[in-house]
């Protein structure tokens, strides 16, 4: 990693910041265009923001808020990781290299994955197709796992339209360069929300606030550490997020995937996942859960992968449109 000071810039349009960059090179294949694509097209694109060759987001790094880019820089596929923020140290640059390389796995090896996937036509077929794409993560887990919650037995654009909500009324802002950014919420201000005053006017329901709201106090008062849960094996997680009012096995599996970072579990309960492996499979219906777990099987030890590919596939099949407030459509895939 190559790192380095640059210019001051104005973040606040009155204060000058600090801006460190560096330089990160991926383990081949990475296609950073293909998860750009991703991040334009998922539901859960809220708080990022993606321009034609990078990706800008604001976060908590250490003791600050700050807003990290990722950018291509070079052709030879290394990446730029550039941080903003007022008084930086070297240990936000770091952080902030952190971030990227887990959100998109540049550390992964991946050189196994064509070999494994290959004995599955289907899965070869796309995994060639995505060649270089891995599983992009949701950087703050306790997004994750609200944006899980925010989605179950929804469609999927209203689940967009209330996560959009939620970060605009109650997640802080910063500017850069002319352009706002908005920090999702912290698990201490989602903690002190309340139904009535708070997320029924935004269009929650009593169910999804309380769900929320205790998953968010959990994580204030430190019973909840998420961050740990990367260290656990699967089944270990799964069973701890599931303890959790409101938190079934889907929910913590999608938080497990775009959350923590698990290469190996997939939602298989997911009604978009359920719906494209049975057309893909000639089933003439959805498959159920039962039956993508015995197909995902094969896999093995790619199935976060596997599941990713699906999901993008699905959004390149269907953009996305504007959100609606139709509670009652039927549930889409949360990506």
């Amino acid at each position: 990693m190559q790192h380095a000071c640059g210019p001051g810039r104005s973040l606040s349009g009155r204060s000058a910041v600090t801006a460190l960059h560096a330089t990160i090179v991926p383990r081949p294949p990475f296609a950073f265009d293909l998860a750009l694509e991703y991040l334009r097209t998922s539901p859960s694109t809220v708080t990022e923001v993606v321009t034609t060759d990078a990706c800008l987001r604001a976060v908590r790094l250490l003791d600050r808020d700050v807003v990290v880019q990722i950018g291509p820089a070079s052709p030879d596929g290394s990446l730029s990781v550039e941080v903003h923020g007022l008084d930086l140290r070297p240990a936000h640059l770091a952080a902030a290299v952190s971030l990227a390389e887990r959100v998109l796995a540049t550390r992964v090896d991946v050189t196994a994955l064509e070999r494994d996937l290959a004995a599955d036509p289907v899965m070869d077929e796309l995994a060639r197709r995505y060649r270089g794409l891995r599983p992009v993560l949701i950087a703050d887990p306790l997004e994750a796992l609200v944006w899980a919650i925010i989605g179950q037995q929804i469609n999927v654009a209203f689940a967009a339209k209330l996560k959009r909500a939620l970060v605009e009324r109650f997640g802080r802002r910063m500017r850069l360069a002319q352009r706002e950014f908005v920090l999702f919420p912290d698990a201490e201000t989602l903690a002190g929300l309340d139904h009535e005053r708070d997320l029924r006017p935004l269009q929650f329901s009593r169910q999804k606030s309380e769900y929320v709201i205790g998953v968010a106090r959990t994580v204030a008062t430190g019973r909840l550490h998420l961050e740990a849960l990367r260290r656990a094996e699967p089944e270990e997680a799964i069973a701890r997020l599931s303890q959790l009012k409101g938190v079934g096995r889907w929910t913590a599996e999608y938080v497990l995937l775009r959350g923590l970072g698990f290469p190996d579990v997939i939602p298989a309960a997911d009604g978009g996942l359920r719906r494209i492996i049975g057309h893909a499979y000639g089933f003439g219906r959805a498959a159920t859960e039962a039956e993508v777990r015995a197909l995902a099987a094969r896999w093995a030890p790619w199935r976060a992968y596997a599941a990713f590919y699906w999901w993008f596939t699905l959004q390149r099949a269907a953009p996305p449109r504007v959100p609606r407030a139709a509670e009652g459509a039927p549930c889409s895939t949360l990506g």
